[in-house]
């Protein structure tokens, strides 16, 4: 696998971290734990040395094609997925986690202690050191390069002294690494995760989990009067471009439910809802 990385200068690190700068992710992962069908995706990582926010890759790619007055492809749809903010050298995450039309936010402690070993190798003319750490419910391996002066990583990894450029727990359920990297000189608002932001309803651990159980216990009825009208009669988009109906709700409903319990495998296994 080829490793599309820029040499970074140190002499330049001060001028490097007034700008933003983005790290793009491949993602695989294990949507169920029971199987070994992997799922892919691509990820974003916007930083600008002293807050970063990590978003799927479709975010991205629809606030392009709506600024720039594309057509949406016919077969397109995009993915729902949490978007995480963080101030650097803090153990504080908001995550927004996008429930359909509902944007849950909670403020998230997340820290790893990281074990570094000895360790290394030499990749694209840098080197990239080993550290360990169980988290989350899981044991994780990371390689960072500490020429590349962050301390971030994909998802909620951080802390290391450097960028974390790969990462990977023991089962295999999760893989980030790094792809390329891109300078952003001038920045411009993304519409999506704005919206996100402005719109998401702040909650705690406890009110999370009970809106979520709520969820799953009806969701077209949840749904249903999330968008402001509780009439079984009311018609409406799923993000997957799903219309709800009267005619199919029932059907609707089963399925959302057996998604809920089969895809609840999240990279912190500890923090996974428990569905009756």
């Amino acid at each position: 696998m080829k490793y599309h990385l820029i040499v970074f200068c140190l002499a330049a690190t001060v001028l490097f971290r007034a700008q933003t700068h983005r790290f793009v992710y491949d993602v695989e992962y294990k949507r169920d734990s029971a199987s070994e069908v992997l799922s892919k995706d691509v990820y974003h990582l916007d930083t600008d040395g002293q807050k970063s926010k990590y978003y799927i890759r479709d975010y991205f790619t629809a606030d392009s094609l709506i600024s720039n007055n594309l057509p949406f492809p016919k077969d397109a749809a995009l993915k729902n997925s949490d978007i995480l903010i963080h101030n650097t050298g803090k153990d504080l995450y908001e995550r927004l986690e996008l429930l359909q039309g509902t944007v849950l936010k909670l403020s998230e402690k997340a820290k790893q202690e990281w074990q570094l070993t000895n360790e290394k190798k030499q990749m694209q003319g840098m080197t990239w050191q080993k550290a360990l750490a169980s988290w989350g419910g899981r044991k994780w391996t990371a390689w960072f390069v500490p020429e590349i002066p962050f301390q971030e990583g994909p998802y909620k990894f951080h802390g290391l002294p450097g960028l974390i450029v790969e990462v990977y727990d023991e089962g295999r359920n999760y893989h980030f690494t790094l792809n390329r990297t891109q300078k952003i000189a001038n920045e411009t608002p993304n519409q999506f995760l704005d919206m996100a932001e402005e719109q998401a309803y702040p909650v705690s651990r406890e009110k999370y989990v009970e809106t979520k159980l709520k969820y799953y216990e009806a969701p077209v009825a949840f749904l249903r009067n999330s968008s402001g009208s509780a009439s079984s009669s009311q018609n409406f988009y799923l993000n997957d471009g799903t219309l709800v109906t009267a005619a199919n709700s029932r059907e609707v409903n089963r399925f959302l439910r057996e998604q809920i319990l089969k895809y609840n495998n999240p990279p912190e296994l500890d923090q996974a809802i428990r569905y009756p």
